[in-house]
């Protein structure tokens, strides 16, 4: 219910009876700036009951039919029972003035105006039947009243039936062709009846209402782009609001502007109720154009984080106060975090480094990117440790919170975090106990999607700022929608265009470079610190390597170096290393194989495997043989007659022979024997000859002075290991190896182990 001053509200505001909204709105902000509530408390109620009034459409009527009006007989006795029953709904005795206007209808059943009186207090307090009951009388005696049809339709819709309040606003519209209050109640039903675009329309056209007001079509735009916003229609929106700053210009009176900007922020108010964030962003974005000298009709951002030196001077006194007053200040607990961190760091960061150019092992490009990675983020981490101590040494804060008129406000040393109140959806508070003992309250906050807690020590001071922020929230949504938020004391400590800057990032004082300048930059410095120790510790590493390379007797460490570290300035002394051991094999070839003995001819054949050890830096010489079951036990025996003759030949650990099977332990292959076995069957003669011819196909690779071989052999099976050794000497006797002209175990099958066990 509107109240109703004693003094006369023009007075009080210092307008003309027939000053409009904007001027009333102005002159009651103006009042308020010099009469704050915090100095002039009854002053500004005064000025607030008075503001409310005449911004109330119907009261302000009722206020100039009634004033300065000489009343007499039962019109006197209806004002004096009007007024008396007003102040008594002022004082919060809603039933005795009840009881006034009952006693008086009582008497004067025909008193429209008194009971329309009634029936809006019993509507106000909570009882829609009741008034309903009312302006159902009143109905019957005046039914061409368009007002009374408007209350019903009012009484109906808090009883949800809907469908009967929409009936009555649009009769009420027909019985007042040119009202303007009947077509927003009825838009109001439809959109709650989820009937948006009818809602839309009727809007609209209540747009091209006859003798309308400039500020009524300005209203009823913001509506219409209140209600697409709410509905998720973005870009209808869009378009209405470009409307409105067609019909406002930046030319415009720059009262009327500030007005509008008031009637998106109230509509904005409605949308943070609704917990519609970003469709009450969006008015806020326009409020802001209209009115770019507020300090609160802006932007809200869910979140807005900031540097202290961001905020004004005044802020930072601020800040300083609640502190002293919170206990915020900086603790021997705030900086000494910071230098533990960044001792420890420290200390990672420089045995990472001396690590980097003193550690021999060896290292792959791999090793080296991941470490250039891990240098980066060390330092990196380092230098932030070293700024946050460096910023803890320089603010005089600690880690508080406080609540700011608007925000919940968290302070860390210098950085600010910032929660506008208006997206506040819930608070929780849950107790934590250690051990059965109580430790703290944890304070859980919804701020639209995103979860904050703070921790308070207390249930009742956690209770109370709980309270606190339900309240504050409240306060705010209030005076955005009253449009009346400039005129809360403090709010001028974070503006909304500091808060506006917070959408794109993390808000610093101007002139301040991103933090992620300095952390870049020093990264890209210890990558490229890693990349100035790869080049010194190649060298060691090798260095390191081919020590211990040269210090083994055996020549399976050189020849890896010289595979692994080909480029390496220390490969030509592991060459003529590998060379000079290799000329010792030759020159024990040159004896065992001498001018006078029948493997002389072999000579080029293990010349051309030495020549191969040479060149590809392996010992490693590969039997294969093909055609053979898996589980057949030939090539293993096979690869062991190869074996014995290159130590026969050469000496032991020169050459190292293997099967495809087995894993390579010497690198690749130096070269290849390949043995491809077919088997042909032969006719049966009626004798004992054997059944089957084996035939072997030899071959090499990495050796191609060396012709290739077709051999074969008569057997009774394809596994018959006789056949095999007849076709192994065979080979031998054509390639003049060691042991040809003999017929001693070659392959040492189960038959003659039993004979000669070794060589």
């Amino acid at each position: 219910m509107s109240s109703e001053p004693q003094q006369n509200p023009y007075t009080v505001l210092g307008v003309p009876r027939d000053a409009d909204a904007r001027t009333i709105k102005k002159a009651y902000f103006d009042l308020v700036r010099q009469n704050p509530p915090e100095t002039h408390p009854e002053v500004f109620k005064r000025l607030r009951e008075a503001y409310e009034l005449l911004s109330d459409a119907e009261a302000r009527q009722a206020w100039d039919a009634t004033s300065d009006v000489p009343l007499e007989g039962v019109a006197a006795e209806q004002a004096e029972c009007m007024a008396a029953a007003v102040e008594e709904f002022n004082a919060d005795n809603h039933a005795t003035g009840r009881r006034l206007l009952n006693t008086f209808l009582a008497d004067h059943p025909d008193a429209h105006e008194v009971r329309t009186l009634l029936g809006k207090n019993l509507l106000f307090e909570g009882y829609p039947p009741e008034a309903l009951v009312e302006f159902e009388r009143v109905l019957e005696q005046r039914p061409q009243d368009w007002q009374a049809r408007l209350h019903r339709g009012w009484a109906l819709q808090r009883l949800e039936r809907l469908k009967e309040a929409a009936d009555d606003y649009w009769r009420a519209g027909k019985l007042g062709p040119t009202e303007l209050v009947p077509r927003v109640a009825l838009a109001d039903c439809l959109e709650q009846m989820r009937q948006v675009p009818d809602a839309l329309d009727v809007l609209a056209e209540a747009r091209k209402l006859p003798g309308l007001k400039q500020m009524d079509v300005l209203s009823l735009t913001v509506r219409r782009a209140a209600t697409m916003l709410e509905h998720g229609l973005g870009a209808d929106a869009a378009r209405e609001l470009d409307g409105l700053e067609v019909d406002v210009p930046a030319n415009a009176d720059p009262e009327l502007r500030r007005w509008t900007a008031g009637q998106l922020s109230a509509a904005a108010a409605n949308l943070f109720a609704q917990q519609k964030s970003e469709a009450a962003n969006a008015l806020l974005e326009r409020c802001q154009r209209f009115n770019p000298t507020s300090a609160t009709e802006g932007v809200f951002p869910v979140r807005v984080d900031l540097d202290l030196a961001a905020l004004s001077d005044g802020a930072r006194q601020w800040l300083r106060a609640e502190a002293e007053r919170n206990e915020g200040g900086r603790t021997l607990k705030t900086w000494a975090i910071p230098v533990a961190w960044l001792v420890g760091l420290g200390i990672a960061t420089l045995f990472f480094f001396v690590d980097c150019f003193r550690a021999p092992e060896s290292r792959t490009e791999f090793d080296w990117a991941c470490r250039a990675v891990f240098a980066a983020g060390l330092c990196a981490s380092t230098l932030f440790a070293a700024r946050i101590l460096l910023h803890t040494l320089d603010s005089p804060f600690g880690d508080f919170h406080v609540v700011h008129p608007l925000h919940l406000v968290q302070v860390l040393r210098n950085h600010v975090t910032v929660w506008p109140l208006v997206h506040l959806t819930d608070i929780q508070l849950m107790d934590h106990h250690n051990n059965g003992r109580y430790t703290h309250t944890a304070l859980e906050m919804r701020f639209s999607r995103r979860r904050v807690v703070l921790r308070v020590r207390g249930r009742q001071p956690a209770e109370a700022l709980a309270q606190e922020l339900s309240g504050r929230r409240r306060r705010v949504l209030e005076l955005l929608n009253r449009g009346m938020l400039d005129a809360e004391s403090g709010v001028e400590h974070l503006p909304a265009a500091l808060l506006a800057r917070g959408t794109k990032g993390h808000v610093r004082a101007e002139g301040a470079l991103p933090s992620w300048v300095g952390l870049g930059l020093t990264a890209a410095v210890a990558v490229l610190v890693v990349v100035a120790a790869a080049v010194p510790h190649r060298r060691a590493a090798d260095a390191h390597v081919w020590g211990l390379a040269r210090n083994t007797r055996d020549l399976g460490p050189t020849l890896t170096f010289l595979r692994d570290r080909s480029g390496s300035d220390l490969a030509p002394q592991a060459q003529a290393r590998v060379d000079a051991e290799l000329a010792q094999a030759r020159a024990r070839m040159e004896t065992r194989l001498d001018e006078g003995s029948g493997t002389a001819a072999s000579r080029p054949f293990f010349s051309s495997l030495l020549d191969a050890v040479s060149r590809t830096h392996s010992r490693r010489v590969v039997v294969e043989m093909l055609g053979v079951e898996k589980s057949d036990s030939r090539p293993e025996l096979l690869v062991t007659a190869w074996q014995r003759m290159a130590d026969e030949a050469l000496g032991k650990d020169v050459l190292f022979m293997d099967s495809a099977r087995a894993a390579g332990r010497e690198g690749p292959p130096a070269a290849t024997l390949r043995v491809r076995q077919q088997v042909r069957p032969l006719a049966a003669n009626g004798t004992e000859d054997p059944a089957v011819e084996l035939l072997w196909a030899v071959t090499t690779e990495g050796l191609g002075s060396v012709a290739p071989l077709a051999l074969t052999a008569r057997g009774v099976s394809a596994e018959d290991p006789v056949a095999a050794e007849a076709l192994l000497h065979t080979w031998v006797e054509r390639w003049h190896l060691p042991g040809a002209g003999t017929r001693r175990p070659l392959l040492f099958t189960n038959s003659l182990l039993a004979q000669e066990a070794s060589p």
